[in-house]
């Protein structure tokens, strides 16, 4: 039974090591509670799950990290477009890319694979992202736009922050193929990035412009809470301008066509 180890990052060895989770059969049997029910269905038996684990480390403060498994999860590749690879290896992958490219993303700390009784398991650990929130439930307590000075500056830059993001993904030729909320982790203190989790769906598209409009009707679908205003301060730091130009309003309409048309689908 051969362990294929990937990337194991060299400041992390040796808190994984102290705390019994240096190599692949320990990771793989740890017990972790799983922040949702995982999924099921891909291929012959295949299942993920997902936990987050807390670890003491040697030399400061505890650390958490997020825990990914999975058995018989494939994602097809150019390289391997039959039996394709482990879908966390080529998350791994491009964890990778993204910090090659500069687009702020999920850290990785341990990719590994091996066959086991026939089965493909994979395991990815990766920092988790403290003193950062998910798009998601920063939507459910945006601050009011009209409120004081403070929530309308506030809400501007969250809003701002997460555009930026974006056009840095796009402006890198990547299409994200999942750009939804729950991916995005914007941090508390908004003069750092924000960046994107869940990987494992991108595609490099550097000469598609469909790579915008995809990712862009995904994210408007999830962010009803979005005002007229809000929605127009995000296409203008998006695409770096001060004005809306014939550019930005037909970019958006066919962000707003594409998603009435699979609303009414």
């Amino acid at each position: 039974m051969h362990t294929n180890t990937i990337y194991t990052h060299p400041q992390w060895q040796d808190i994984l090591a102290a705390n019994n989770l240096a190599t692949f059969e320990q990771l793989w049997n740890v017990q972790l509670q799983a922040v949702d029910e995982g999924n099921q269905g891909r291929g012959h038996k295949g299942w993920s799950v997902v936990a987050i684990h807390r670890l003491t480390s040697p030399t400061g403060p505890s650390k958490r990290v997020i825990i990914k498994r999975q058995s018989n999860y494939r994602s097809r590749t150019l390289s391997h477009p039959l039996r394709g690879i482990a879908t966390f290896e080529k998350e791994y992958n491009f964890i990778r890319r993204y910090a090659q490219l500069g687009v702020p993303s999920t850290q990785a700390i341990y990719c590994a694979t091996r066959m086991h009784n026939g089965d493909l398991q994979a395991i990815l650990v990766t920092e988790y992202l403290e003193d950062y929130r998910s798009l998601e439930d920063i939507l459910d307590t945006l601050p009011h736009q009209d409120g004081d000075e403070a929530c309308k500056q506030q809400r501007r830059a969250i809003i701002a922050n997460v555009a930026q993001l974006v056009a840095k993904l796009h402006n890198s030729g990547l299409e994200h193929r999942c750009l939804f909320p729950k991916h995005i982790f914007v941090p508390n203190d908004l003069h750092q990035q924000a960046c994107l989790i869940d990987l494992e769906k991108t595609r490099e598209k550097p000469w598609s412009r469909w790579r915008r409009i995809r990712d862009l009707t995904a994210l408007r679908r999830r962010t009803t809470q979005l005002t007229t205003r809000d929605n127009i301060l995000f296409l203008r730091t998006y695409l770096g301008i001060n004005h809306l130009n014939s550019e930005a309003k037909k970019l958006w309409q066919q962000v707003e066509t594409r998603r009435t048309k699979h609303k009414s689908g």
